[in-house]
């Protein structure tokens, strides 16, 4: 078999695994498997979003040799109060090593820096994408918790991402946060820009959510609350704090996205975060998502520009040290780089 018909039988391949991921009965194998009616689903009804403050995280690989790695993070908040901006808050743009020791150092000094102490368990610096996915979680966690100390009564609270730890460390800083939350009379929720979640052994399910209120004829915000043992994946039950929701936020744009609520709120402490939820999701740029969450995403954000600014003040840094170019390409270079070249 030459190339071009090796090339179409994988394209082949891909598309029957695309077609058992998402059948043309989708909807009505899920109505089915979920057992969702009519009545599970929950209208949101118009309302103020009063405060709202949003919190978001951001990190980049910056430079990564074979055995030493540096990454950029930083997190912040940004507040609105209706629609207009009252405050933002940006950490500093932050350099963390990754490496070349096993235990990350870096992780140490900035976890004691945030939450006074040291972690119970340190960072494995062996796979370094992960470890910068850390830190900056550790950074997250901190704003959200100083700004879940200071938000007043009946604001809402939203993070990125789930109520869900994927280090062990941060887990009594998660729930030191809902429980702050709870304390204080603060709405909190999660939410996510796309999620894995899926049922009935690898179907999406924020399309079955949408083509069943579809079906339905649910029209306008709802919002129902996913069973958690719908969901084939045993990572949406492990260091969970949040049950899961799926809600569509705009009366005109059906954009079913997955929400994390703290676990056992009450009827009325949802319908009160679907409410400043849905008050805060009619951006024009992006219908349906809350704009607070994409102030705060555009923010943080660390793109290419500043990624290459730093690169080059690393660089500039590192030959005021003495350290000439050779010995730089040797810790940093990359063959990659020479192959884009050509």
């Amino acid at each position: 078999m030459d190339n071009r018909r090796l090339y179409e039988a994988s394209v082949s391949s891909a598309l029957e695994k695309i077609a058992v991921h998402a059948p043309d009965d989708l909807v009505a194998r899920f109505a089915e498997k979920s057992g969702i009616h009519k009545d599970d689903f929950h209208e949101i009804l118009p309302g103020p979003s009063g405060t709202v403050s949003a919190v978001d995280g951001s990190n980049a690989m910056v430079l990564e040799g074979a055995s030493i790695a540096l990454a950029a993070i930083r997190a912040g908040r940004t507040t609105f109060t209706g629609t207009a901006r009252s405050g933002r808050a940006i950490t500093p743009l932050t350099i963390v090593t990754i490496g070349p020791q096993h235990r990350n150092n870096d992780f140490d000094d900035l976890y004691r820096e945030c939450f006074g102490t040291l972690p119970h368990k340190g960072l494995d610096n062996s796979d370094p994408d992960r470890a910068s996915d850390t830190l900056r979680d550790t950074l997250e966690y901190w704003v959200t918790q100083e700004t879940a100390a200071t938000l007043p009564r009946g604001s809402l609270l939203l993070i990125d991402g789930a109520l869900r730890v994927t280090s062990q460390n941060h887990e009594p800083v998660l729930a030191d946060i809902i429980k702050k939350a709870e304390e204080r009379g603060i709405l909190l929720a999660a939410v996510a820009k796309r999620t894995r979640a899926t049922w009935g052994g690898g179907h999406p399910l924020l399309p079955a959510m949408r083509g069943l209120a579809g079906q339905l004829g649910i029209t306008g915000p709802w919002w129902t609350k996913i069973d958690p043992h719908l969901l084939d994946n045993t990572e949406y039950r492990q260091g969970r704090h949040g049950e899961i929701y799926v809600a569509s936020l705009h009366p005109h744009v059906a954009r079913p996205m997955k929400l994390e609520l703290p676990k056992g709120a009450d009827e009325q402490t949802i319908t009160a975060t679907m409410q400043a939820l849905a008050a805060c999701a009619d951006d024009g740029r992006i219908p349906g998502y809350p704009y607070p969450l994409l102030d705060a995403h555009r923010a943080v954000i660390i793109d290419e520009a500043l990624v290459t600014r730093v690169q080059q003040d690393v660089k500039a840094g590192l030959l005021k040290q003495g350290i000439r170019n050779r010995l730089f390409e040797d810790l940093f270079g990359d063959l990659h780089d020479d192959f884009e070249r050509y």
